[in-house]
């Protein structure tokens, strides 16, 4: 396994960002790694999945390169007051992948997985390019803003408030800034549009466990055949190790099925 870290000056940004890269070496796997967004949540950067988990064990074991970025407290958005951060991670990213690195960008071999925030990120990114992925996965997702807007979770609410007004703004129009899930979910269906598969995880102990269930249930009300799955478990580390685990794997076992 080979890790990277450095930084990159998007343009989008105007300032370094972190950018942490594994590639694996000794994959079992016979053909070319597949490629792997990573995504961090609310509080973290680039180099949590690799404190935290056994991300780069995972990433030799079933043959995924992982690109791991750092986009603040974002909400992978352009924030209303701060950093275009959803240009950067939706349209510079993938380029700075492509010119600096040996990693493919080939649809049926492109993944984007996340935590919290970032499993926002994950089903945002799909749902907003669903020809660029293959799949996506979010593990105890804050899936539903205009939910959050309305109502902030009791747990460090103040704070969460001024976040998300720094991120959103006031009053924001989610439909025409591609940020309501809910939203792009029907469109799309109506359009008739074919979606990357989704893969949903969440503890039932977890502050979000509500939204997630909600966002299921949005799912199959549209006709959406996705991966859903709960645990005995909260917002927390031990729980993402074993679903970033489980995604990866299952990606493999239908690949070579």
């Amino acid at each position: 396994m080979a890790s990277f870290h450095g930084y990159v000056a998007p343009v989008s940004l105007g300032i370094q960002t972190g950018l942490q890269i594994i590639l694996p070496e000794h994959t079992n796997q016979t053909t070319q790694p597949k490629t792997l967004y990573l995504l961090h949540g609310m509080g973290d950067n680039e180099t949590i999945w690799t404190r935290r988990t056994a991300i780069e064990r995972y990433a030799d074991t079933y043959g995924f390169s992982v690109i791991m970025p750092s986009v603040d407290t974002s909400y992978y958005t352009d924030m209303a007051y701060g950093k275009n951060y959803w240009t950067y991670i939706s349209e510079e990213l993938p380029k700075i992948i492509s010119t600096h690195f040996n990693i493919t960008t080939d649809p049926e071999h492109t993944y984007v997985a996340g935590l919290s925030m970032g499993g926002y990120g994950s089903f945002k990114l799909a749902l907003n390019h669903p020809n660029r992925f293959r799949a996506a996965a979010s593990f105890s997702g804050a899936l539903d803003v205009k939910s959050l807007l309305a109502h902030t979770p009791e747990e460090n609410k103040e704070q969460r408030k001024l976040s998300l007004k720094i991120i959103f703004g006031d009053n924001p129009n989610l439909d025409a800034i591609g940020a309501d899930l809910f939203s792009l979910i029907t469109k799309h269906q109506e359009a008739g549009l074919a979606l990357p598969d989704l893969y949903q995880y969440c503890g039932t102990d977890d502050f979000l466990y509500r939204m997630n269930t909600n966002f299921s249930n949005h799912l199959k009300e549209q006709g959406i055949k996705a991966y859903y799955e709960e645990s005995k478990a909260d917002h927390t580390w031990d729980y993402w190790d074993y679903c970033i685990e489980s995604f990866l794997k299952k990606i493999c076992e239908r690949d070579n099925a």
